[in-house]
């Protein structure tokens, strides 16, 4: 799944820990995916690093302790997977898109291969129409959460998620239903 949008609010390039704001929605439906016999794993873009407005060092401790929190509400997050270059929108010019930055889905290969995960039988969730394409160039199912504050869909991208939910905790319930 993604963070920033899905987990968390999207505070524009959040990364200190006092921006860190959880959705409620989303640490229930984390708490719900914890029961069930499955990886969660976070895929997201961090081009504040390539941006130089924060560190990896940053990141990492705001990665901590969104993890501390999910672990306190009885979650848990598996492992954080990052992209730290330029998204499209602040590539400079003449420069390729790296392989990992969303909608590219160079993470989500990565964490399969790490995982041995089936991305066939797995799910992509986010609140970016970037988030769904990975997960379909990835061939997961997708769901697209209104949680975020970006479900504009840009010119870009003719991309249709499987689902769309108003939150991660409905996003869990629909993942819930294929192990009952």
């Amino acid at each position: 799944m993604d963070r920033d949008g899905t987990i968390n609010k999207d505070t524009h390039y959040p990364h200190q820990i006092e921006d860190l704001i959880l959705f409620s929605e989303a640490t229930k439906g984390i708490e719900l995916l914890s029961t069930l016999p499955l990886d969660i794993i976070v895929i997201t873009n961090q081009g504040g690093i390539a941006l130089n407005m924060y560190t990896v060092q940053h990141m990492t401790a705001f990665n901590a302790e969104l993890r501390r929190k999910i672990n306190a509400d009885k979650g848990r997050i598996d492992a954080f997977y990052y992209c730290p270059h330029f998204e499209k929108k602040n590539l400079p010019e003449d420069t390729k898109m790296c392989s990992c930055s969303k909608p590219l889905p160079g993470l989500l290969f990565e964490a399969a291969e790490d995982f041995q995960i089936n991305l066939a039988e797995s799910y992509m969730i986010g609140d970016r129409f970037t988030d769904i394409e990975a997960g379909i160039r990835a061939g997961c199912k997708t769901i697209l959460v209104k949680s975020g504050a970006s479900i504009v869909r840009s010119d870009e991208t003719t991309v249709e998620p499987d689902y769309i939910t108003e939150n991660l905790l409905e996003a869990a319930l629909i993942i819930k239903g294929e192990f009952v």
